[in-house]
C-alpha cells in the first residue's frame, strides 16, 4: 500500500476517533443543557408517544390568566384518558431530591456540597389541578396531578398518601397511566363527555392568544 494511501487512512481514522471522543465528552453536558432549558420540548416526545399509543387527546402548554396581575395557571400537558384527566407538569432535576409529599419545601442537592430548597412541586401541581377544575367546571375527582421528572433524578423514596397526586419518572409515564386507567372504582367517560371536556378546556386555553 502506497504511503499517501496509508496516510489518508490514518488521518480519517484519527478524525473519526477524535469525533467519537468529542461526542462522548460533550453529549451529557449538551443533553443536560437542553433538558434544563427546554424541558417541555424534550419531554414532549415521550408524552406524545403515550397519547398516541392509547389514542388519548392531548393539549400542550395550557394557560389561563387569573386576576389583574396576569398571574394564573400554566400547565405543560393535559392528557385526556378514558377515566381521568392528567394534569402534567415537567420538571428536570440533574441532582438529587430529598422529598416528602406534605413538606412545603424539598432539598435539592446539586453536588456534594451544594444544595438549595425548592417549593414542593407536588403541592404546586395539585393547586393547578384544583384551579383547572374550578375554571372548567369539571368535577375535581376527574383530575390526576402528575409531576413528570427525568429518569436520572435521584429521589428519596416516600410513601404517596394521595390518590390524585404523583411524582412519575418520564420513562414510566405510560405504565403509570395504564395502571391508573384500570381502576375498577371509576366509570369511563362517554365519548360525548370526553369530547365536551376536551372542547371546554381547549376553549379556555389562553396560550398564544
Amino acid at each position: 500500500m502506497e504511503y499517501y494511501v496509508q496516510l489518508t487512512i490514518y488521518i480519517v481514522a484519527a478524525c473519526l476517533l477524535g469525533a467519537f471522543f468529542l461526542f462522548l465528552f460533550l453529549y451529557f453536558p449538551i443533553r443536560r443543557f437542553l433538558y434544563e432549558k427546554r424541558t417541555i420540548r424534550m419531554f414532549y416526545g415521550s408524552v406524545r408517544r403515550v397519547t398516541l399509543d392509547n389514542d388519548f387527546y392531548l393539549i400542550n402548554k395550557w394557560a389561563l390568566a387569573i386576576g389583574e396581575d396576569d398571574s394564573g395557571v400554566h400547565i405543560d400537558h393535559i392528557i385526556f384518558g378514558d377515566k381521568f384527566i392528567y394534569v402534567v407538569k415537567d420538571r428536570y432535576y440533574h441532582g438529587a431530591i430529598s422529598a416528602k409529599p406534605d413538606d412545603q419545601s424539598w432539598i435539592y442537592y446539586l453536588g456534594k456540597r451544594k444544595k438549595k430548597y425548592i417549593d414542593n412541586p407536588l403541592i404546586l401541581n395539585h393547586i393547578r389541578a384544583d384551579r383547572l377544575s374550578l375554571a372548567s367546571g369539571l368535577n375535581r375527582s376527574y383530575f390526576v396531578s402528575i409531576v413528570l421528572v427525568n429518569d436520572d433524578c435521584l429521589v428519596t423514596p416516600f410513601k404517596n398518601i394521595a390518590d390524585d397526586n404523583f411524582l412519575v419518572p418520564l420513562s414510566k409515564l405510560g405504565k403509570f397511566i395504564e395502571a391508573k386507567e384500570k381502576s375498577k372504582d371509576v366509570d369511563a367517560f362517554t365519548p360525548d363527555e370526553l369530547a365536551i371536556a376536551v372542547r371546554d378546556l381547549a376553549e379556555l386555553n389562553q396560550n398564544d392568544k
